[in-house]
C-alpha cells in the first residue's frame, strides 16, 4: 500500500510532506488553545520542541501526513494514521480549506491502498469539523469516548465512516438526455474549459486550477461537462455562493451553438436530478442585466426573479448589475 505523503496540488492549496522548517508554524498553530482543544493527541502548552518531535516522527513513519499550505505558508496539517485527522490554524478557519484538503487526502488514500473504508471522528460540539467530514462524504457511525491529552480528560466524540463504495460513487456524475450526455470533469477537459469555460481568456494554469476546483465530489459545488458529437460543447453545474441559502445554477456553452436548445435541455436534466440527489428545496441563479438570453432560459425552466444583487458583473465593457432568480422544487419545468 502507498503510504508516503506525496505532494498534491488542489485549486487553492499545496499539500506536501512536513519539513523540519515547519516547526515554528506548527507550534504557533497548535499553540492556540482554540485549535488544540479539539484535538486528542498534542500536549498543551505546545512548543517548538513538541512540533520538531512531531515532524521527525512523521518523517520516519509509514502513514501519510501533509502540511496544508497556501500562498501565506503553512495553514494546518492533515494525515491518515489510520484515521483521517486534521487541524487548521485559527486564522484559516471558515475558508473551506479542511474540505478541500480532505478531498485530496481521501482521493490519495483510496487510490493508493486497497482499504475498503476510512474512519474519522470529531469531538461533540466541534460543528465545523462535523460539517467538513459530512461534506467529504463521511456518515455518522455512532458515539465514542476519546481521551484528550490537552484537556486531560475523556471527551465525548462521534465516529465517522467513509466506505470505498461511497467514495467511488461520489466521484462519478453521469446523466443522459435526448441529445446530450453530462459527466464529471476529467483531466483532459482543461482545454475545453480554457476555450469556453469563462467569459475572459484563460491561461492553461487557470483552466487546470478551475478544473480541480469544480470536480464532482458528491455535493453542490461542481461543473459537469456537457457532451455532444463526442466532444465537450459546454459546462453546467451547481455552485455554492457565500451568503446564499441555496446553491446557484451556472452554465456556459459554445457560443456557436446558440439557438439549438442545448442549454435548457442540459440544465433541465441537471436540475431534475439535483433536487432529489442533494435533497434541495430550491436553487438560485444569476445573470447580468445585459443578458436577456439567460433570462429566457431561466424563465423557461421555471425560475422567477427575486431581486437585484449588490454586486455587479465586471465582464462587459460597462459593469452591469446582477439579477438574482430562484426556482422552488415543485416549479421546475424540465424540457422533454
Amino acid at each position: 500500500m502507498a503510504r508516503v505523503a506525496t505532494t498534491i496540488r488542489t485549486a487553492r492549496l499545496l499539500l506536501r510532506p512536513l519539513d523540519p522548517g515547519d516547526a515554528d508554524a506548527l507550534a504557533a498553530g497548535i499553540g492556540n488553545y482554540n485549535v488544540v482543544r479539539w484535538l486528542a493527541a498534542p500536549p498543551y502548552p505546545y512548543g517548538v520542541d513538541d512540533a520538531a518531535a512531531f515532524i521527525a516522527a512523521t518523517l520516519g513513519q509509514g502513514d501519510p501526513v501533509w502540511a496544508i499550505t497556501d500562498a501565506d505558508g503553512l495553514r494546518g496539517v492533515i494525515g491518515i494514521d489510520p484515521e483521517l485527522g486534521f487541524w487548521l490554524a485559527r486564522d484559516a478557519w471558515g475558508q473551506g480549506y479542511a474540505t478541500e484538503a480532505g478531498d485530496a487526502a481521501i482521493d490519495a488514500w483510496f487510490r493508493g491502498t486497497r482499504a475498503d473504508r476510512l474512519q474519522g471522528s470529531h469531538f461533540e460540539g466541534n460543528d465545523a469539523s462535523a460539517r467538513a467530514l459530512r461534506k467529504m462524504g463521511f456518515v455518522d457511525a455512532g458515539p465514542r469516548l476519546v481521551h484528550s491529552l490537552p484537556l486531560r480528560q475523556d471527551v465525548r466524540a462521534r465516529a465517522m465512516l467513509l466506505t470505498r463504495d461511497r467514495w467511488t460513487a461520489r466521484r462519478s456524475y453521469r446523466l443522459r438526455t435526448r441529445r446530450l450526455s453530462l459527466r464529471e470533469l476529467q483531466d483532459a477537459d482543461w482545454r475545453a474549459l480554457q476555450r469556453i469555460g469563462h467569459a475572459a481568456p484563460m491561461s492553461e494554469a487557470a483552466a487546470k486550477s478551475m478544473l480541480q476546483a469544480f470536480r464532482y465530489r458528491g455535493r453542490p459545488g461542481f461543473l459537469a461537462a456537457v457532451r455532444r458529437w463526442g466532444r465537450t460543447i459546454g459546462f453546467a453545474g451547481l455552485q455554492d455562493t457565500p451568503g446564499r441559502a441555496h446553491p446557484s445554477l451556472t452554465w456556459t456553452f459554445d457560443p456557436s451553438l446558440r439557438g439549438r436548445g442545448f442549454g435548457p435541455e442540459a440544465l433541465g436534466a441537471l436540475l431534475e436530478d439535483a433536487f432529489p440527489r442533494f435533497e434541495l428545496d430550491a436553487v438560485e441563479a444569476e445573470r447580468a442585466a445585459h443578458d436577456p438570453e439567460r433570462d429566457e432560459i431561466l424563465r423557461q425552466l421555471g425560475f422567477v426573479q427575486i431581486g437585484p444583487d449588490t454586486r455587479t458583473d465586471p465582464a462587459p465593457l460597462e459593469p452591469s448589475p446582477i439579477v438574482i432568480y430562484r426556482l422552488d422544487r415543485p416549479n421546475l419545468k424540465a424540457p422533454r
